[in-house]
């Protein structure tokens, strides 16, 4: 980067740091370190949850993942308004009314410590490992920058926030978060402006579209329903209606949000935001991951936009990636030729024509990434580079720095919330309820910020040993449908099934994610349509694709721990008598 891009990064990390800890020197107690003394304003929250979500894990992953396939992801969020609603009428009622820390503190008066104590332990498991992830999306654009490896960004990024959270409690979070977010729309936004800018004079906005639409970048609704699909309007307004509403109803890093309101109006309030600004903003990333598309149709690309050449041992294989790049150049001009001649002429003839060039030129594409794949021996893509890419070769000095900035202090607030609900849940469900001893606040405020020090470590060991994944954006939803359907069905047994016991509740939790556990390893033969269960340290052959895509796992999950809680506290009952 230009020393003038360094400048404004150094200035607004600086800011930002010196705004976060300023709020969190002045926690006195554990109250005030974890909920803000429940004094956040709603607009506050609702932007801080936007902020945590639209991270650098939407920058990277979610315009890279619209690069490579389409706009069908956006149909995860079709239920976020729905979950909303859901939420303001259910849970966060119930939160508010009981005033308390955790999420998981209402399970012990219904279901008993246990319960309690193993749902918490989820949530520490599963957002553990989801925040290694959050550390390692903004560290490919920083290996761009500084040229170093990967593994030495995410040490540097890992460890950078780890010692902010220690210093900032919750209040910092939200109010650091709503500058995040006015820095991040304005990166997305003046990426969009810079490509149609960019763009040659002759090719405009309703040009971009239908070449985009021709390609079928555009698509975003499939109808079709089949549940080994990643991504369909099915998926979308149920499974992910589950995933949803475990996120924002269970989830200490969200629950804490809504924790913090002056009251209960004031906690809806937050939520609806989301509900409204979600799927808009969604939208509008995924086509700007379109755009890029468009873009380097007619700009010059990379065969692909990994940062590093990967060096063959074999002379032939060298030899391979040299007629690759070759055969890639050509289509590269026959594709943009083909897409001028469509724009000046829209036939059905020249539109086969483009369609078929972009599909020879991608074939090329994906046999290079396979070719560095057997390289390097290991599986990598370059979804998670398109944007940095774009951003460190087509953006103006100065501006350059300022998105950096933006993704940078963007992972920094989210890592941060993230942090500050782990310790949460170390802190009041596990430290302070199983203590013996009679300790005054100082000293749980002390070991709230060594908490935050220790799930810093461990987030930043996981990234590294995470290391890179064909999309941020899924590999974290993946993790979350582990966890999240089971712990929505105890919490589907504390609201409404009366008959529920702790016996019951806990069989079922752990029935759950067994059953997912299984299910998430099914494999169909695509000749045969038979299945096949393969353990995780298996081989998956070829041939075998997911019986159950990653999203139906949830309200798998969520029906297996309500069904098995039911049936077994029933039967508990009956023996007690």
């Amino acid at each position: 980067m230009h020393w003038i891009d360094w400048l404004v990064l150094i200035a607004f990390l600086g800011y930002t740091i010196w705004d976060g800890t300023r709020h969190g020197k002045k926690s006195e107690n554990i109250e005030s370190f974890f909920l803000a003394n429940r004094s956040m304003p709603w607009w506050a929250m609702g932007l801080s949850v936007m902020a945590t979500q639209a991270s650098a894990i939407t920058f990277i992953g979610t315009t890279g993942q619209a690069y490579v396939e389409d706009m069908r992801f956006v149909q995860i969020y079709l239920a976020v308004p729905f979950a909303m609603i859901i939420l303001c009428t259910t849970l966060v009622p119930f939160f508010n009314k009981l005033q308390n820390f955790s999420a998981y503190e209402v399970l012990e008066e219904r279901f008993g410590l246990a319960t309690r104590l193993f749902t918490s332990l989820l949530f520490l498991l599963s957002r553990g490992l989801g925040l290694g992830i959050i550390i390692a999306a903004p560290s490919y654009v920083l290996a761009l920058l500084l040229d170093i490896p990967l593994s030495t960004t995410i040490l540097i990024i890992g460890i950078t926030a780890t010692l902010y959270t220690m210093v900032g409690g919750i209040s910092g979070v939200i109010r650091t978060d709503v500058k995040q977010m006015a820095v991040m729309l304005f990166g997305l936004g003046f990426c969009f402006f810079w490509i149609q800018t960019e763009l040659p004079e002759s090719v405009t906005l309703s040009d971009s579209l239908y070449l985009a639409g021709t390609l079928g970048k555009l698509d975003a609704l499939d109808l079709s329903f089949d549940i080994t699909e990643k991504y369909n309007i099915w998926t979308g307004v149920i499974a992910a209606l589950f995933l949803m509403l475990s996120y924002f109803g269970t989830d200490q890093s969200q629950v804490q949000r809504y924790l913090t309101a002056k009251s209960l109006k004031d906690a809806r309030k937050s939520l609806l935001l989301t509900a409204y600004a979600k799927i808009p903003m969604q939208f509008f990333i995924l086509l700007l991951g379109v755009m890029l598309y468009v873009f380097y149709i007619f700009g010059t690309a990379p065969i692909t936009f990994r940062s590093v050449e990967p060096v063959a041992e074999r002379p032939q294989v060298e030899q391979q990636g040299k007629q690759l790049q070759r055969n890639y150049e050509a289509l590269h001009n026959k594709r943009k030729k083909s897409a001028q001649d469509l724009l000046q002429n829209k036939t059905i003839k020249n539109a086969d024509q483009f369609r078929q060039t972009d599909k020879k030129l991608q074939k090329v594409r994906n046999a290079e990434l396979e070719r560095q794949e057997k390289i390097t021996q290991s599986s990598l893509n370059d979804t998670n580079y398109i944007l940095p890419y774009f951003i460190l070769h087509e953006i103006p000095i100065g501006v350059i720095g300022l998105i950096v900035a933006g993704i940078f202090a963007a992972a920094l607030s989210s890592i941060d919330s993230e942090l500050n609900a782990l310790a949460t849940i170390s802190i009041v469900d596990w430290l302070k309820r199983l203590d013996p001893h009679d300790r005054d606040e100082s000293w749980y405020l002390k070991f709230s910020r060594y908490t935050t020090v220790f799930w810093g470590i461990l987030a930043t060991l996981a990234a590294l040993a995470l290391g890179e994944t064909r999309s941020i954006i899924e590999l974290v939803n993946k993790i979350g449908s582990y966890f999240y359907g089971s712990i929505l069905g105890v919490f589907v047994l504390l609201l409404w099934i009366k008959r529920a016991n702790g016996v019951g509740a806990l069989t079922g939790l752990i029935s759950g994610m067994s059953t997912v556990f299984i299910f998430d390893r099914i494999y169909q033969q695509a000749e045969t349509d038979s299945w096949s269960l393969i353990m995780p340290w298996a081989e998956v052959p070829e041939a075998y694709n997911k019986a159950i895509e990653y999203l139906w796992l949830n309200p798998l999950g969520t029906a297996v721990v309500v069904f098995v809680g039911i049936g077994v506290s029933v039967l508990w009952d009956n023996v007690k008598k």
